[in-house]
């Protein structure tokens, strides 16, 4: 035997086993069956259903915050207008534009603190926080038509200040809701802010405020004598 490969020596051979009968084959094919699909069953069941109730639950406050951010967009937009108008009135000198702009943002922060609450706090307090500096602003710009010994220029930059910490609430609002900042409206769009010019807090006479509507008021009185 010797100078034989190993597989073919004796000592090398394995004794074959019997082969199985057939009903023990398919018994055990049956058995191997079984198991996999109780394993696949098994995980994935979810007795308590935290796991398919937890997706949801986050998506419906997603839902909900994004829905409050939403409706409040007629009344965000229409305060970016103001605060453009504003902006734009400062740059230019232009007091007999800035000062009936100053009295429509204050009203406009006055609609705005009527809102409905949002959902999410942290969101609600940045919402609100814009508010109150852009209603600061406003006030602050009314001073400088209500003959306050404050100089015009530390005014101007109060009422600069106030809006951009506004700017700066809203911005991380729109961040936290994960949709764009409001903007000013196009032009032709109505505003859900306009307010009549007395109505806003520290706001000057309604002749002082609006001339144009005032000799048209003169002038309708003149005719019906």
């Amino acid at each position: 035997m010797a100078g034989r490969p190993a597989w073919l020596r004796a000592g090398f051979w394995r004794v074959a086993e019997p082969p199985l009968s057939p009903a023990v084959t398919g018994v055990a094919a049956l058995g191997a069956v079984v198991l996999v699909v109780g394993c696949v069953l098994t995980s994935g069941s979810d007795p308590d259903g935290s796991a398919a109730a937890s997706v949801p639950a986050a998506d419906a406050a997603t839902v909900e915050l994004t829905t409050w951010y939403t409706s409040t967009q007629g009344v965000r937009s229409s305060i970016a207008t103001n605060i453009q108008a504003v902006r734009a009135a400062l740059d230019a000198q232009d007091g007999a534009s800035l000062q009936p702009q100053c009295v429509r943002l204050g009203g406009g922060t006055q609609g705005a603190a009527r809102l409905q609450p949002g959902p999410d706090a942290q969101a609600q307090q940045m919402l609100a926080g814009g508010v109150e500096r852009y209603a600061a602003a406003a006030a602050t710009c009314l001073q400088l038509f209500d003959g306050t010994q404050i100089p015009v220029s530390e005014l101007q930059t109060r009422v600069r200040t106030a809006l951009a910490d506004g700017d700066s609430q809203w911005q991380a609002l729109a961040t936290r809701v994960g949709l764009p900042v409001a903007v000013p409206l196009r032009s032709g769009e109505p505003s859900t802010t306009d307010v009549a010019p007395g109505t806003a807090p520290g706001a000057v006479s309604d002749a002082a405020s609006d001339p144009a509507q005032d000799d048209e008021q003169g002038q309708d009185s003149g005719g019906s004598s």
